[in-house]
């Protein structure tokens, strides 16, 4: 769990640490300083580098310039860039945990009503390939490309559902989306409904 309150706290001993300290104690409150926000970037690290990539990688040329003060021996540039980077991994971190649980909502609506779609689907074509003619209002051509694409959103709802099992939400709702856009596209070549969740 990500400790944001706690790293405020520790940064505001080591403030007080810092500001009251002769030159080597200053050195010791800014490298545990830095050593701190080091350990906030590794827990957000997994999450971030999913969900959102720039931001880690904006995190990660900070830390790189934030290091860069301890090699010259700026222990106030430091101590101040690494509570500036802090508050940088706080945002990365928030908006690590917003978009994975928007794409968790995306994905347990398409969850509920992409299966529901390919079995609608896999009926009419069933229905239609039971009759020697097809109806007034759909061609031989769309019924084949309702069939061949049929194939195609089972494959790749099958690869949608196996990237959340191994934790890539991003691939398994763009999958899922492309499945529920294919279906609602042949539904509507074949004259069926499309559920209204198909049309957002």
């Amino acid at each position: 769990m990500f400790r944001g309150k706690w790293c405020w706290t520790l940064f505001g001993v080591l403030l007080v640490v810092f500001l009251l300290s002769g030159r080597a104690g200053q050195q010791g409150a800014a490298e545990q300083a830095l050593k701190a926000v080091e350990r906030l970037i590794n827990q957000g690290r997994t999450d971030a580098a999913k969900y959102v990539p720039e931001q880690l990688r904006t995190v990660e040329t900070a830390l790189a310039a934030t290091k860069g003060n301890l090699q010259k021996g700026d222990y106030g540039g430091l101590f101040t860039a690494a509570g500036d980077l802090e508050a940088k991994t706080q945002v990365m971190v928030s908006a690590a945990a917003a978009k994975k649980n928007e794409l968790m909502a995306s994905w347990k609506n398409l969850k509920g009503g992409v299966p529901r779609m390919i079995e609608a689907l896999r009926s009419r074509i069933g229905i239609l390939s039971e009759h020697q003619k097809l109806p007034a209002n759909v061609t031989q051509a769309q019924f084949d490309n309702a069939k061949s694409g049929l194939a195609s959103i089972q494959q790749q709802w099958t690869e949608a559902s196996e990237a959340y099992k191994a934790g890539d939400l991003t691939d398994a709702v763009a999958k899922a989306k492309w499945s529920r856009d294919k279906a609602a596209e042949i539904m509507s070549s074949l004259g069926m409904p499309v559920p209204a969740a198909a049309k957002l």
